[in-house]
């Protein structure tokens, strides 16, 4: 059974206001302003981690799509013959990536360049299929970095910094030296 209250315990809790006090709301402010500084650059790297993850899915399928076109045109090395429009392959359109198919360098990839934000400039490179005709694994090898990295990993997508900012590794990637795009 429960006591009735009365007496001056009644009037202690009756005087007693309900609410926060203002040292409580900084203190509550304060922890969430430090926890939100803590979460933004992880959460940033995450945006851009999924970034690449949208450009290489997008860059195989382009690279696929022009390997198609070159193979019914029966060509073997392009050479700016046809452009994205006549691949067949959906290119949306982003904000985010610029994508063309002829690296001055490695003629039969494909590549894409940021187009805005703190990584603008930066630029993907996608070997494909394409990458033993570049790269000779058994002898001297071409293009020396993007070469090496794929004889002993096998990888295929490459990044370029944006004038030297590091941008490669928000990206989680290394730097390699592509040339132009």
């Amino acid at each position: 059974m429960q006591k009735m209250i009365t007496g001056k315990y009644f009037h202690l809790l009756a005087s007693r206001k309900s609410g926060f006090t203002l040292m409580e709301i900084l203190v509550a402010v304060m922890i969430m302003t430090i926890l939100i500084t803590m979460a933004m650059p992880m959460y940033d790297r995450t945006v851009e981690k999924s970034r690449v993850a949208e450009v290489s899915a997008m860059l195989k399928r382009i690279g696929e799509a022009k390997l198609r076109t070159m193979d019914n045109m029966n060509i073997l090395k392009y050479n700016k013959q046809f452009g994205l429009n006549l691949l067949d392959v959906d290119v949306p359109e982003s904000d985010d990536f610029a994508y063309s198919l002829y690296p001055s360098s490695y003629p039969n990839a494909v590549c894409a360049t940021r187009s805005r934000g703190d990584n603008a400039g930066t630029v993907f490179l996608y070997l494909g299929e394409t990458a033993p005709d570049y790269c000779n694994c058994n002898g001297p090898l071409l293009f020396n970095s993007v070469c090496a990295a794929y004889c002993t990993t096998g990888r295929k997508l490459f990044c370029q910094d944006a004038s030297g900012k590091d941008t490669c590794e928000a990206y989680g990637m290394s730097n390699y030296s592509i040339g132009d795009c």
